[in-house]
C-alpha cells in the first residue's frame, strides 16, 4: 500500500460505547480514516456517499442486516472488503484488517 495512501474503513455497529472505542482505534494507525454507523440506515447512507475499502461489521448487526449491508457495499463499490468483527483489542483489528485486505503495510 502506497505509505501516502488513506486506508478509507467504515464500521457498523449498534452499540454507541463499543463504537466510539471501534473508532478511535481505526483512527489510531497512521493512514486509516475510520467512520462509524450506528444503524444499518446510517451504515448505508454512508455507503453511498463515499468509497470505502472495507466494512467492518460489528456489535448488534444481524445477519439480515449484514446481507443488505453486503449487497448494498457490492452495488455501490465490489472491490469493497466485508469483515465480520467480532471484537478484541487492536491487535485483533489490526490482524483482520490486514487478512481481510491482504496489505503487508496497513
Amino acid at each position: 500500500m502506497d505509505h501516502n495512501a488513506q486506508l478509507h474503513l467504515l464500521a457498523v455497529g449498534y452499540d454507541t460505547a463499543i463504537m466510539q472505542v471501534v473508532e478511535r482505534l481505526l483512527n489510531s494507525h497512521e493512514g486509516w480514516n475510520g467512520t462509524i454507523a450506528l444503524s444499518r440506515e446510517e451504515g448505508l447512507a454512508r455507503l453511498e456517499a463515499a468509497s470505502f475499502d472495507a466494512v467492518l461489521l460489528c456489535v448488534g448487526v444481524s445477519a439480515s442486516d449484514e446481507a443488505i449491508i453486503r449487497e448494498a457495499a457490492a452495488a455501490h463499490r465490489p472491490a469493497t472488503k466485508i469483515i465480520r468483527h467480532y471484537g478484541g483489542g487492536s491487535g485483533l483489528l489490526e490482524n483482520e484488517l490486514r487478512a481481510a485486505l491482504d496489505h503487508n503495510n496497513l
